[in-house]
């Protein structure tokens, strides 16, 4: 009888975020924005349209940003809704964008969406 392997609890976005590769270009561009304006989203990389590779992407920044000494943002990850039914997702340091909220109208700014209430 087989057992079961720590890999084979994951969900299918566990696996799939797993086999994602980050560029080191895409990571040091992703901590040059973060330090310059505070957040990131589709608009500056295209595949933050895609919620598992927005997710490993925060990971590999906060790993990155917990390997430099002289900086320590906190990053988070938020996928809001907005107008017609679009998903998209914000990272950024909440010491720069303090709240949801500021999170939520940031994004909507950068994108040009309008907030769902």
């Amino acid at each position: 009888m087989a057992t079961k392997t720590k890999e084979d609890n994951r969900t299918q976005d566990e696996i799939r975020e797993a086999q994602i590769k980050y560029s080191d270009e895409d990571i040091n561009r992703g901590i040059d924005l973060i330090q310059k304006k505070g957040f990131i989203t589709r608009k500056d990389f295209e595949s933050m349209q895609d919620d598992v590779w927005a997710r490993g992407f925060e990971k590999h920044l906060d790993k990155k940003f917990q390997d430099m000494e002289d900086v320590d943002p906190y990053l988070y990850i938020e996928r809001f809704d907005f107008k017609g039914g679009k998903l998209d997702d914000i990272i950024f340091d909440m010491d720069k964008v303090t709240t949801r909220e500021d999170a939520l109208k940031t994004l909507s700014r950068e994108l040009g969406e309008g907030i769902v209430r």
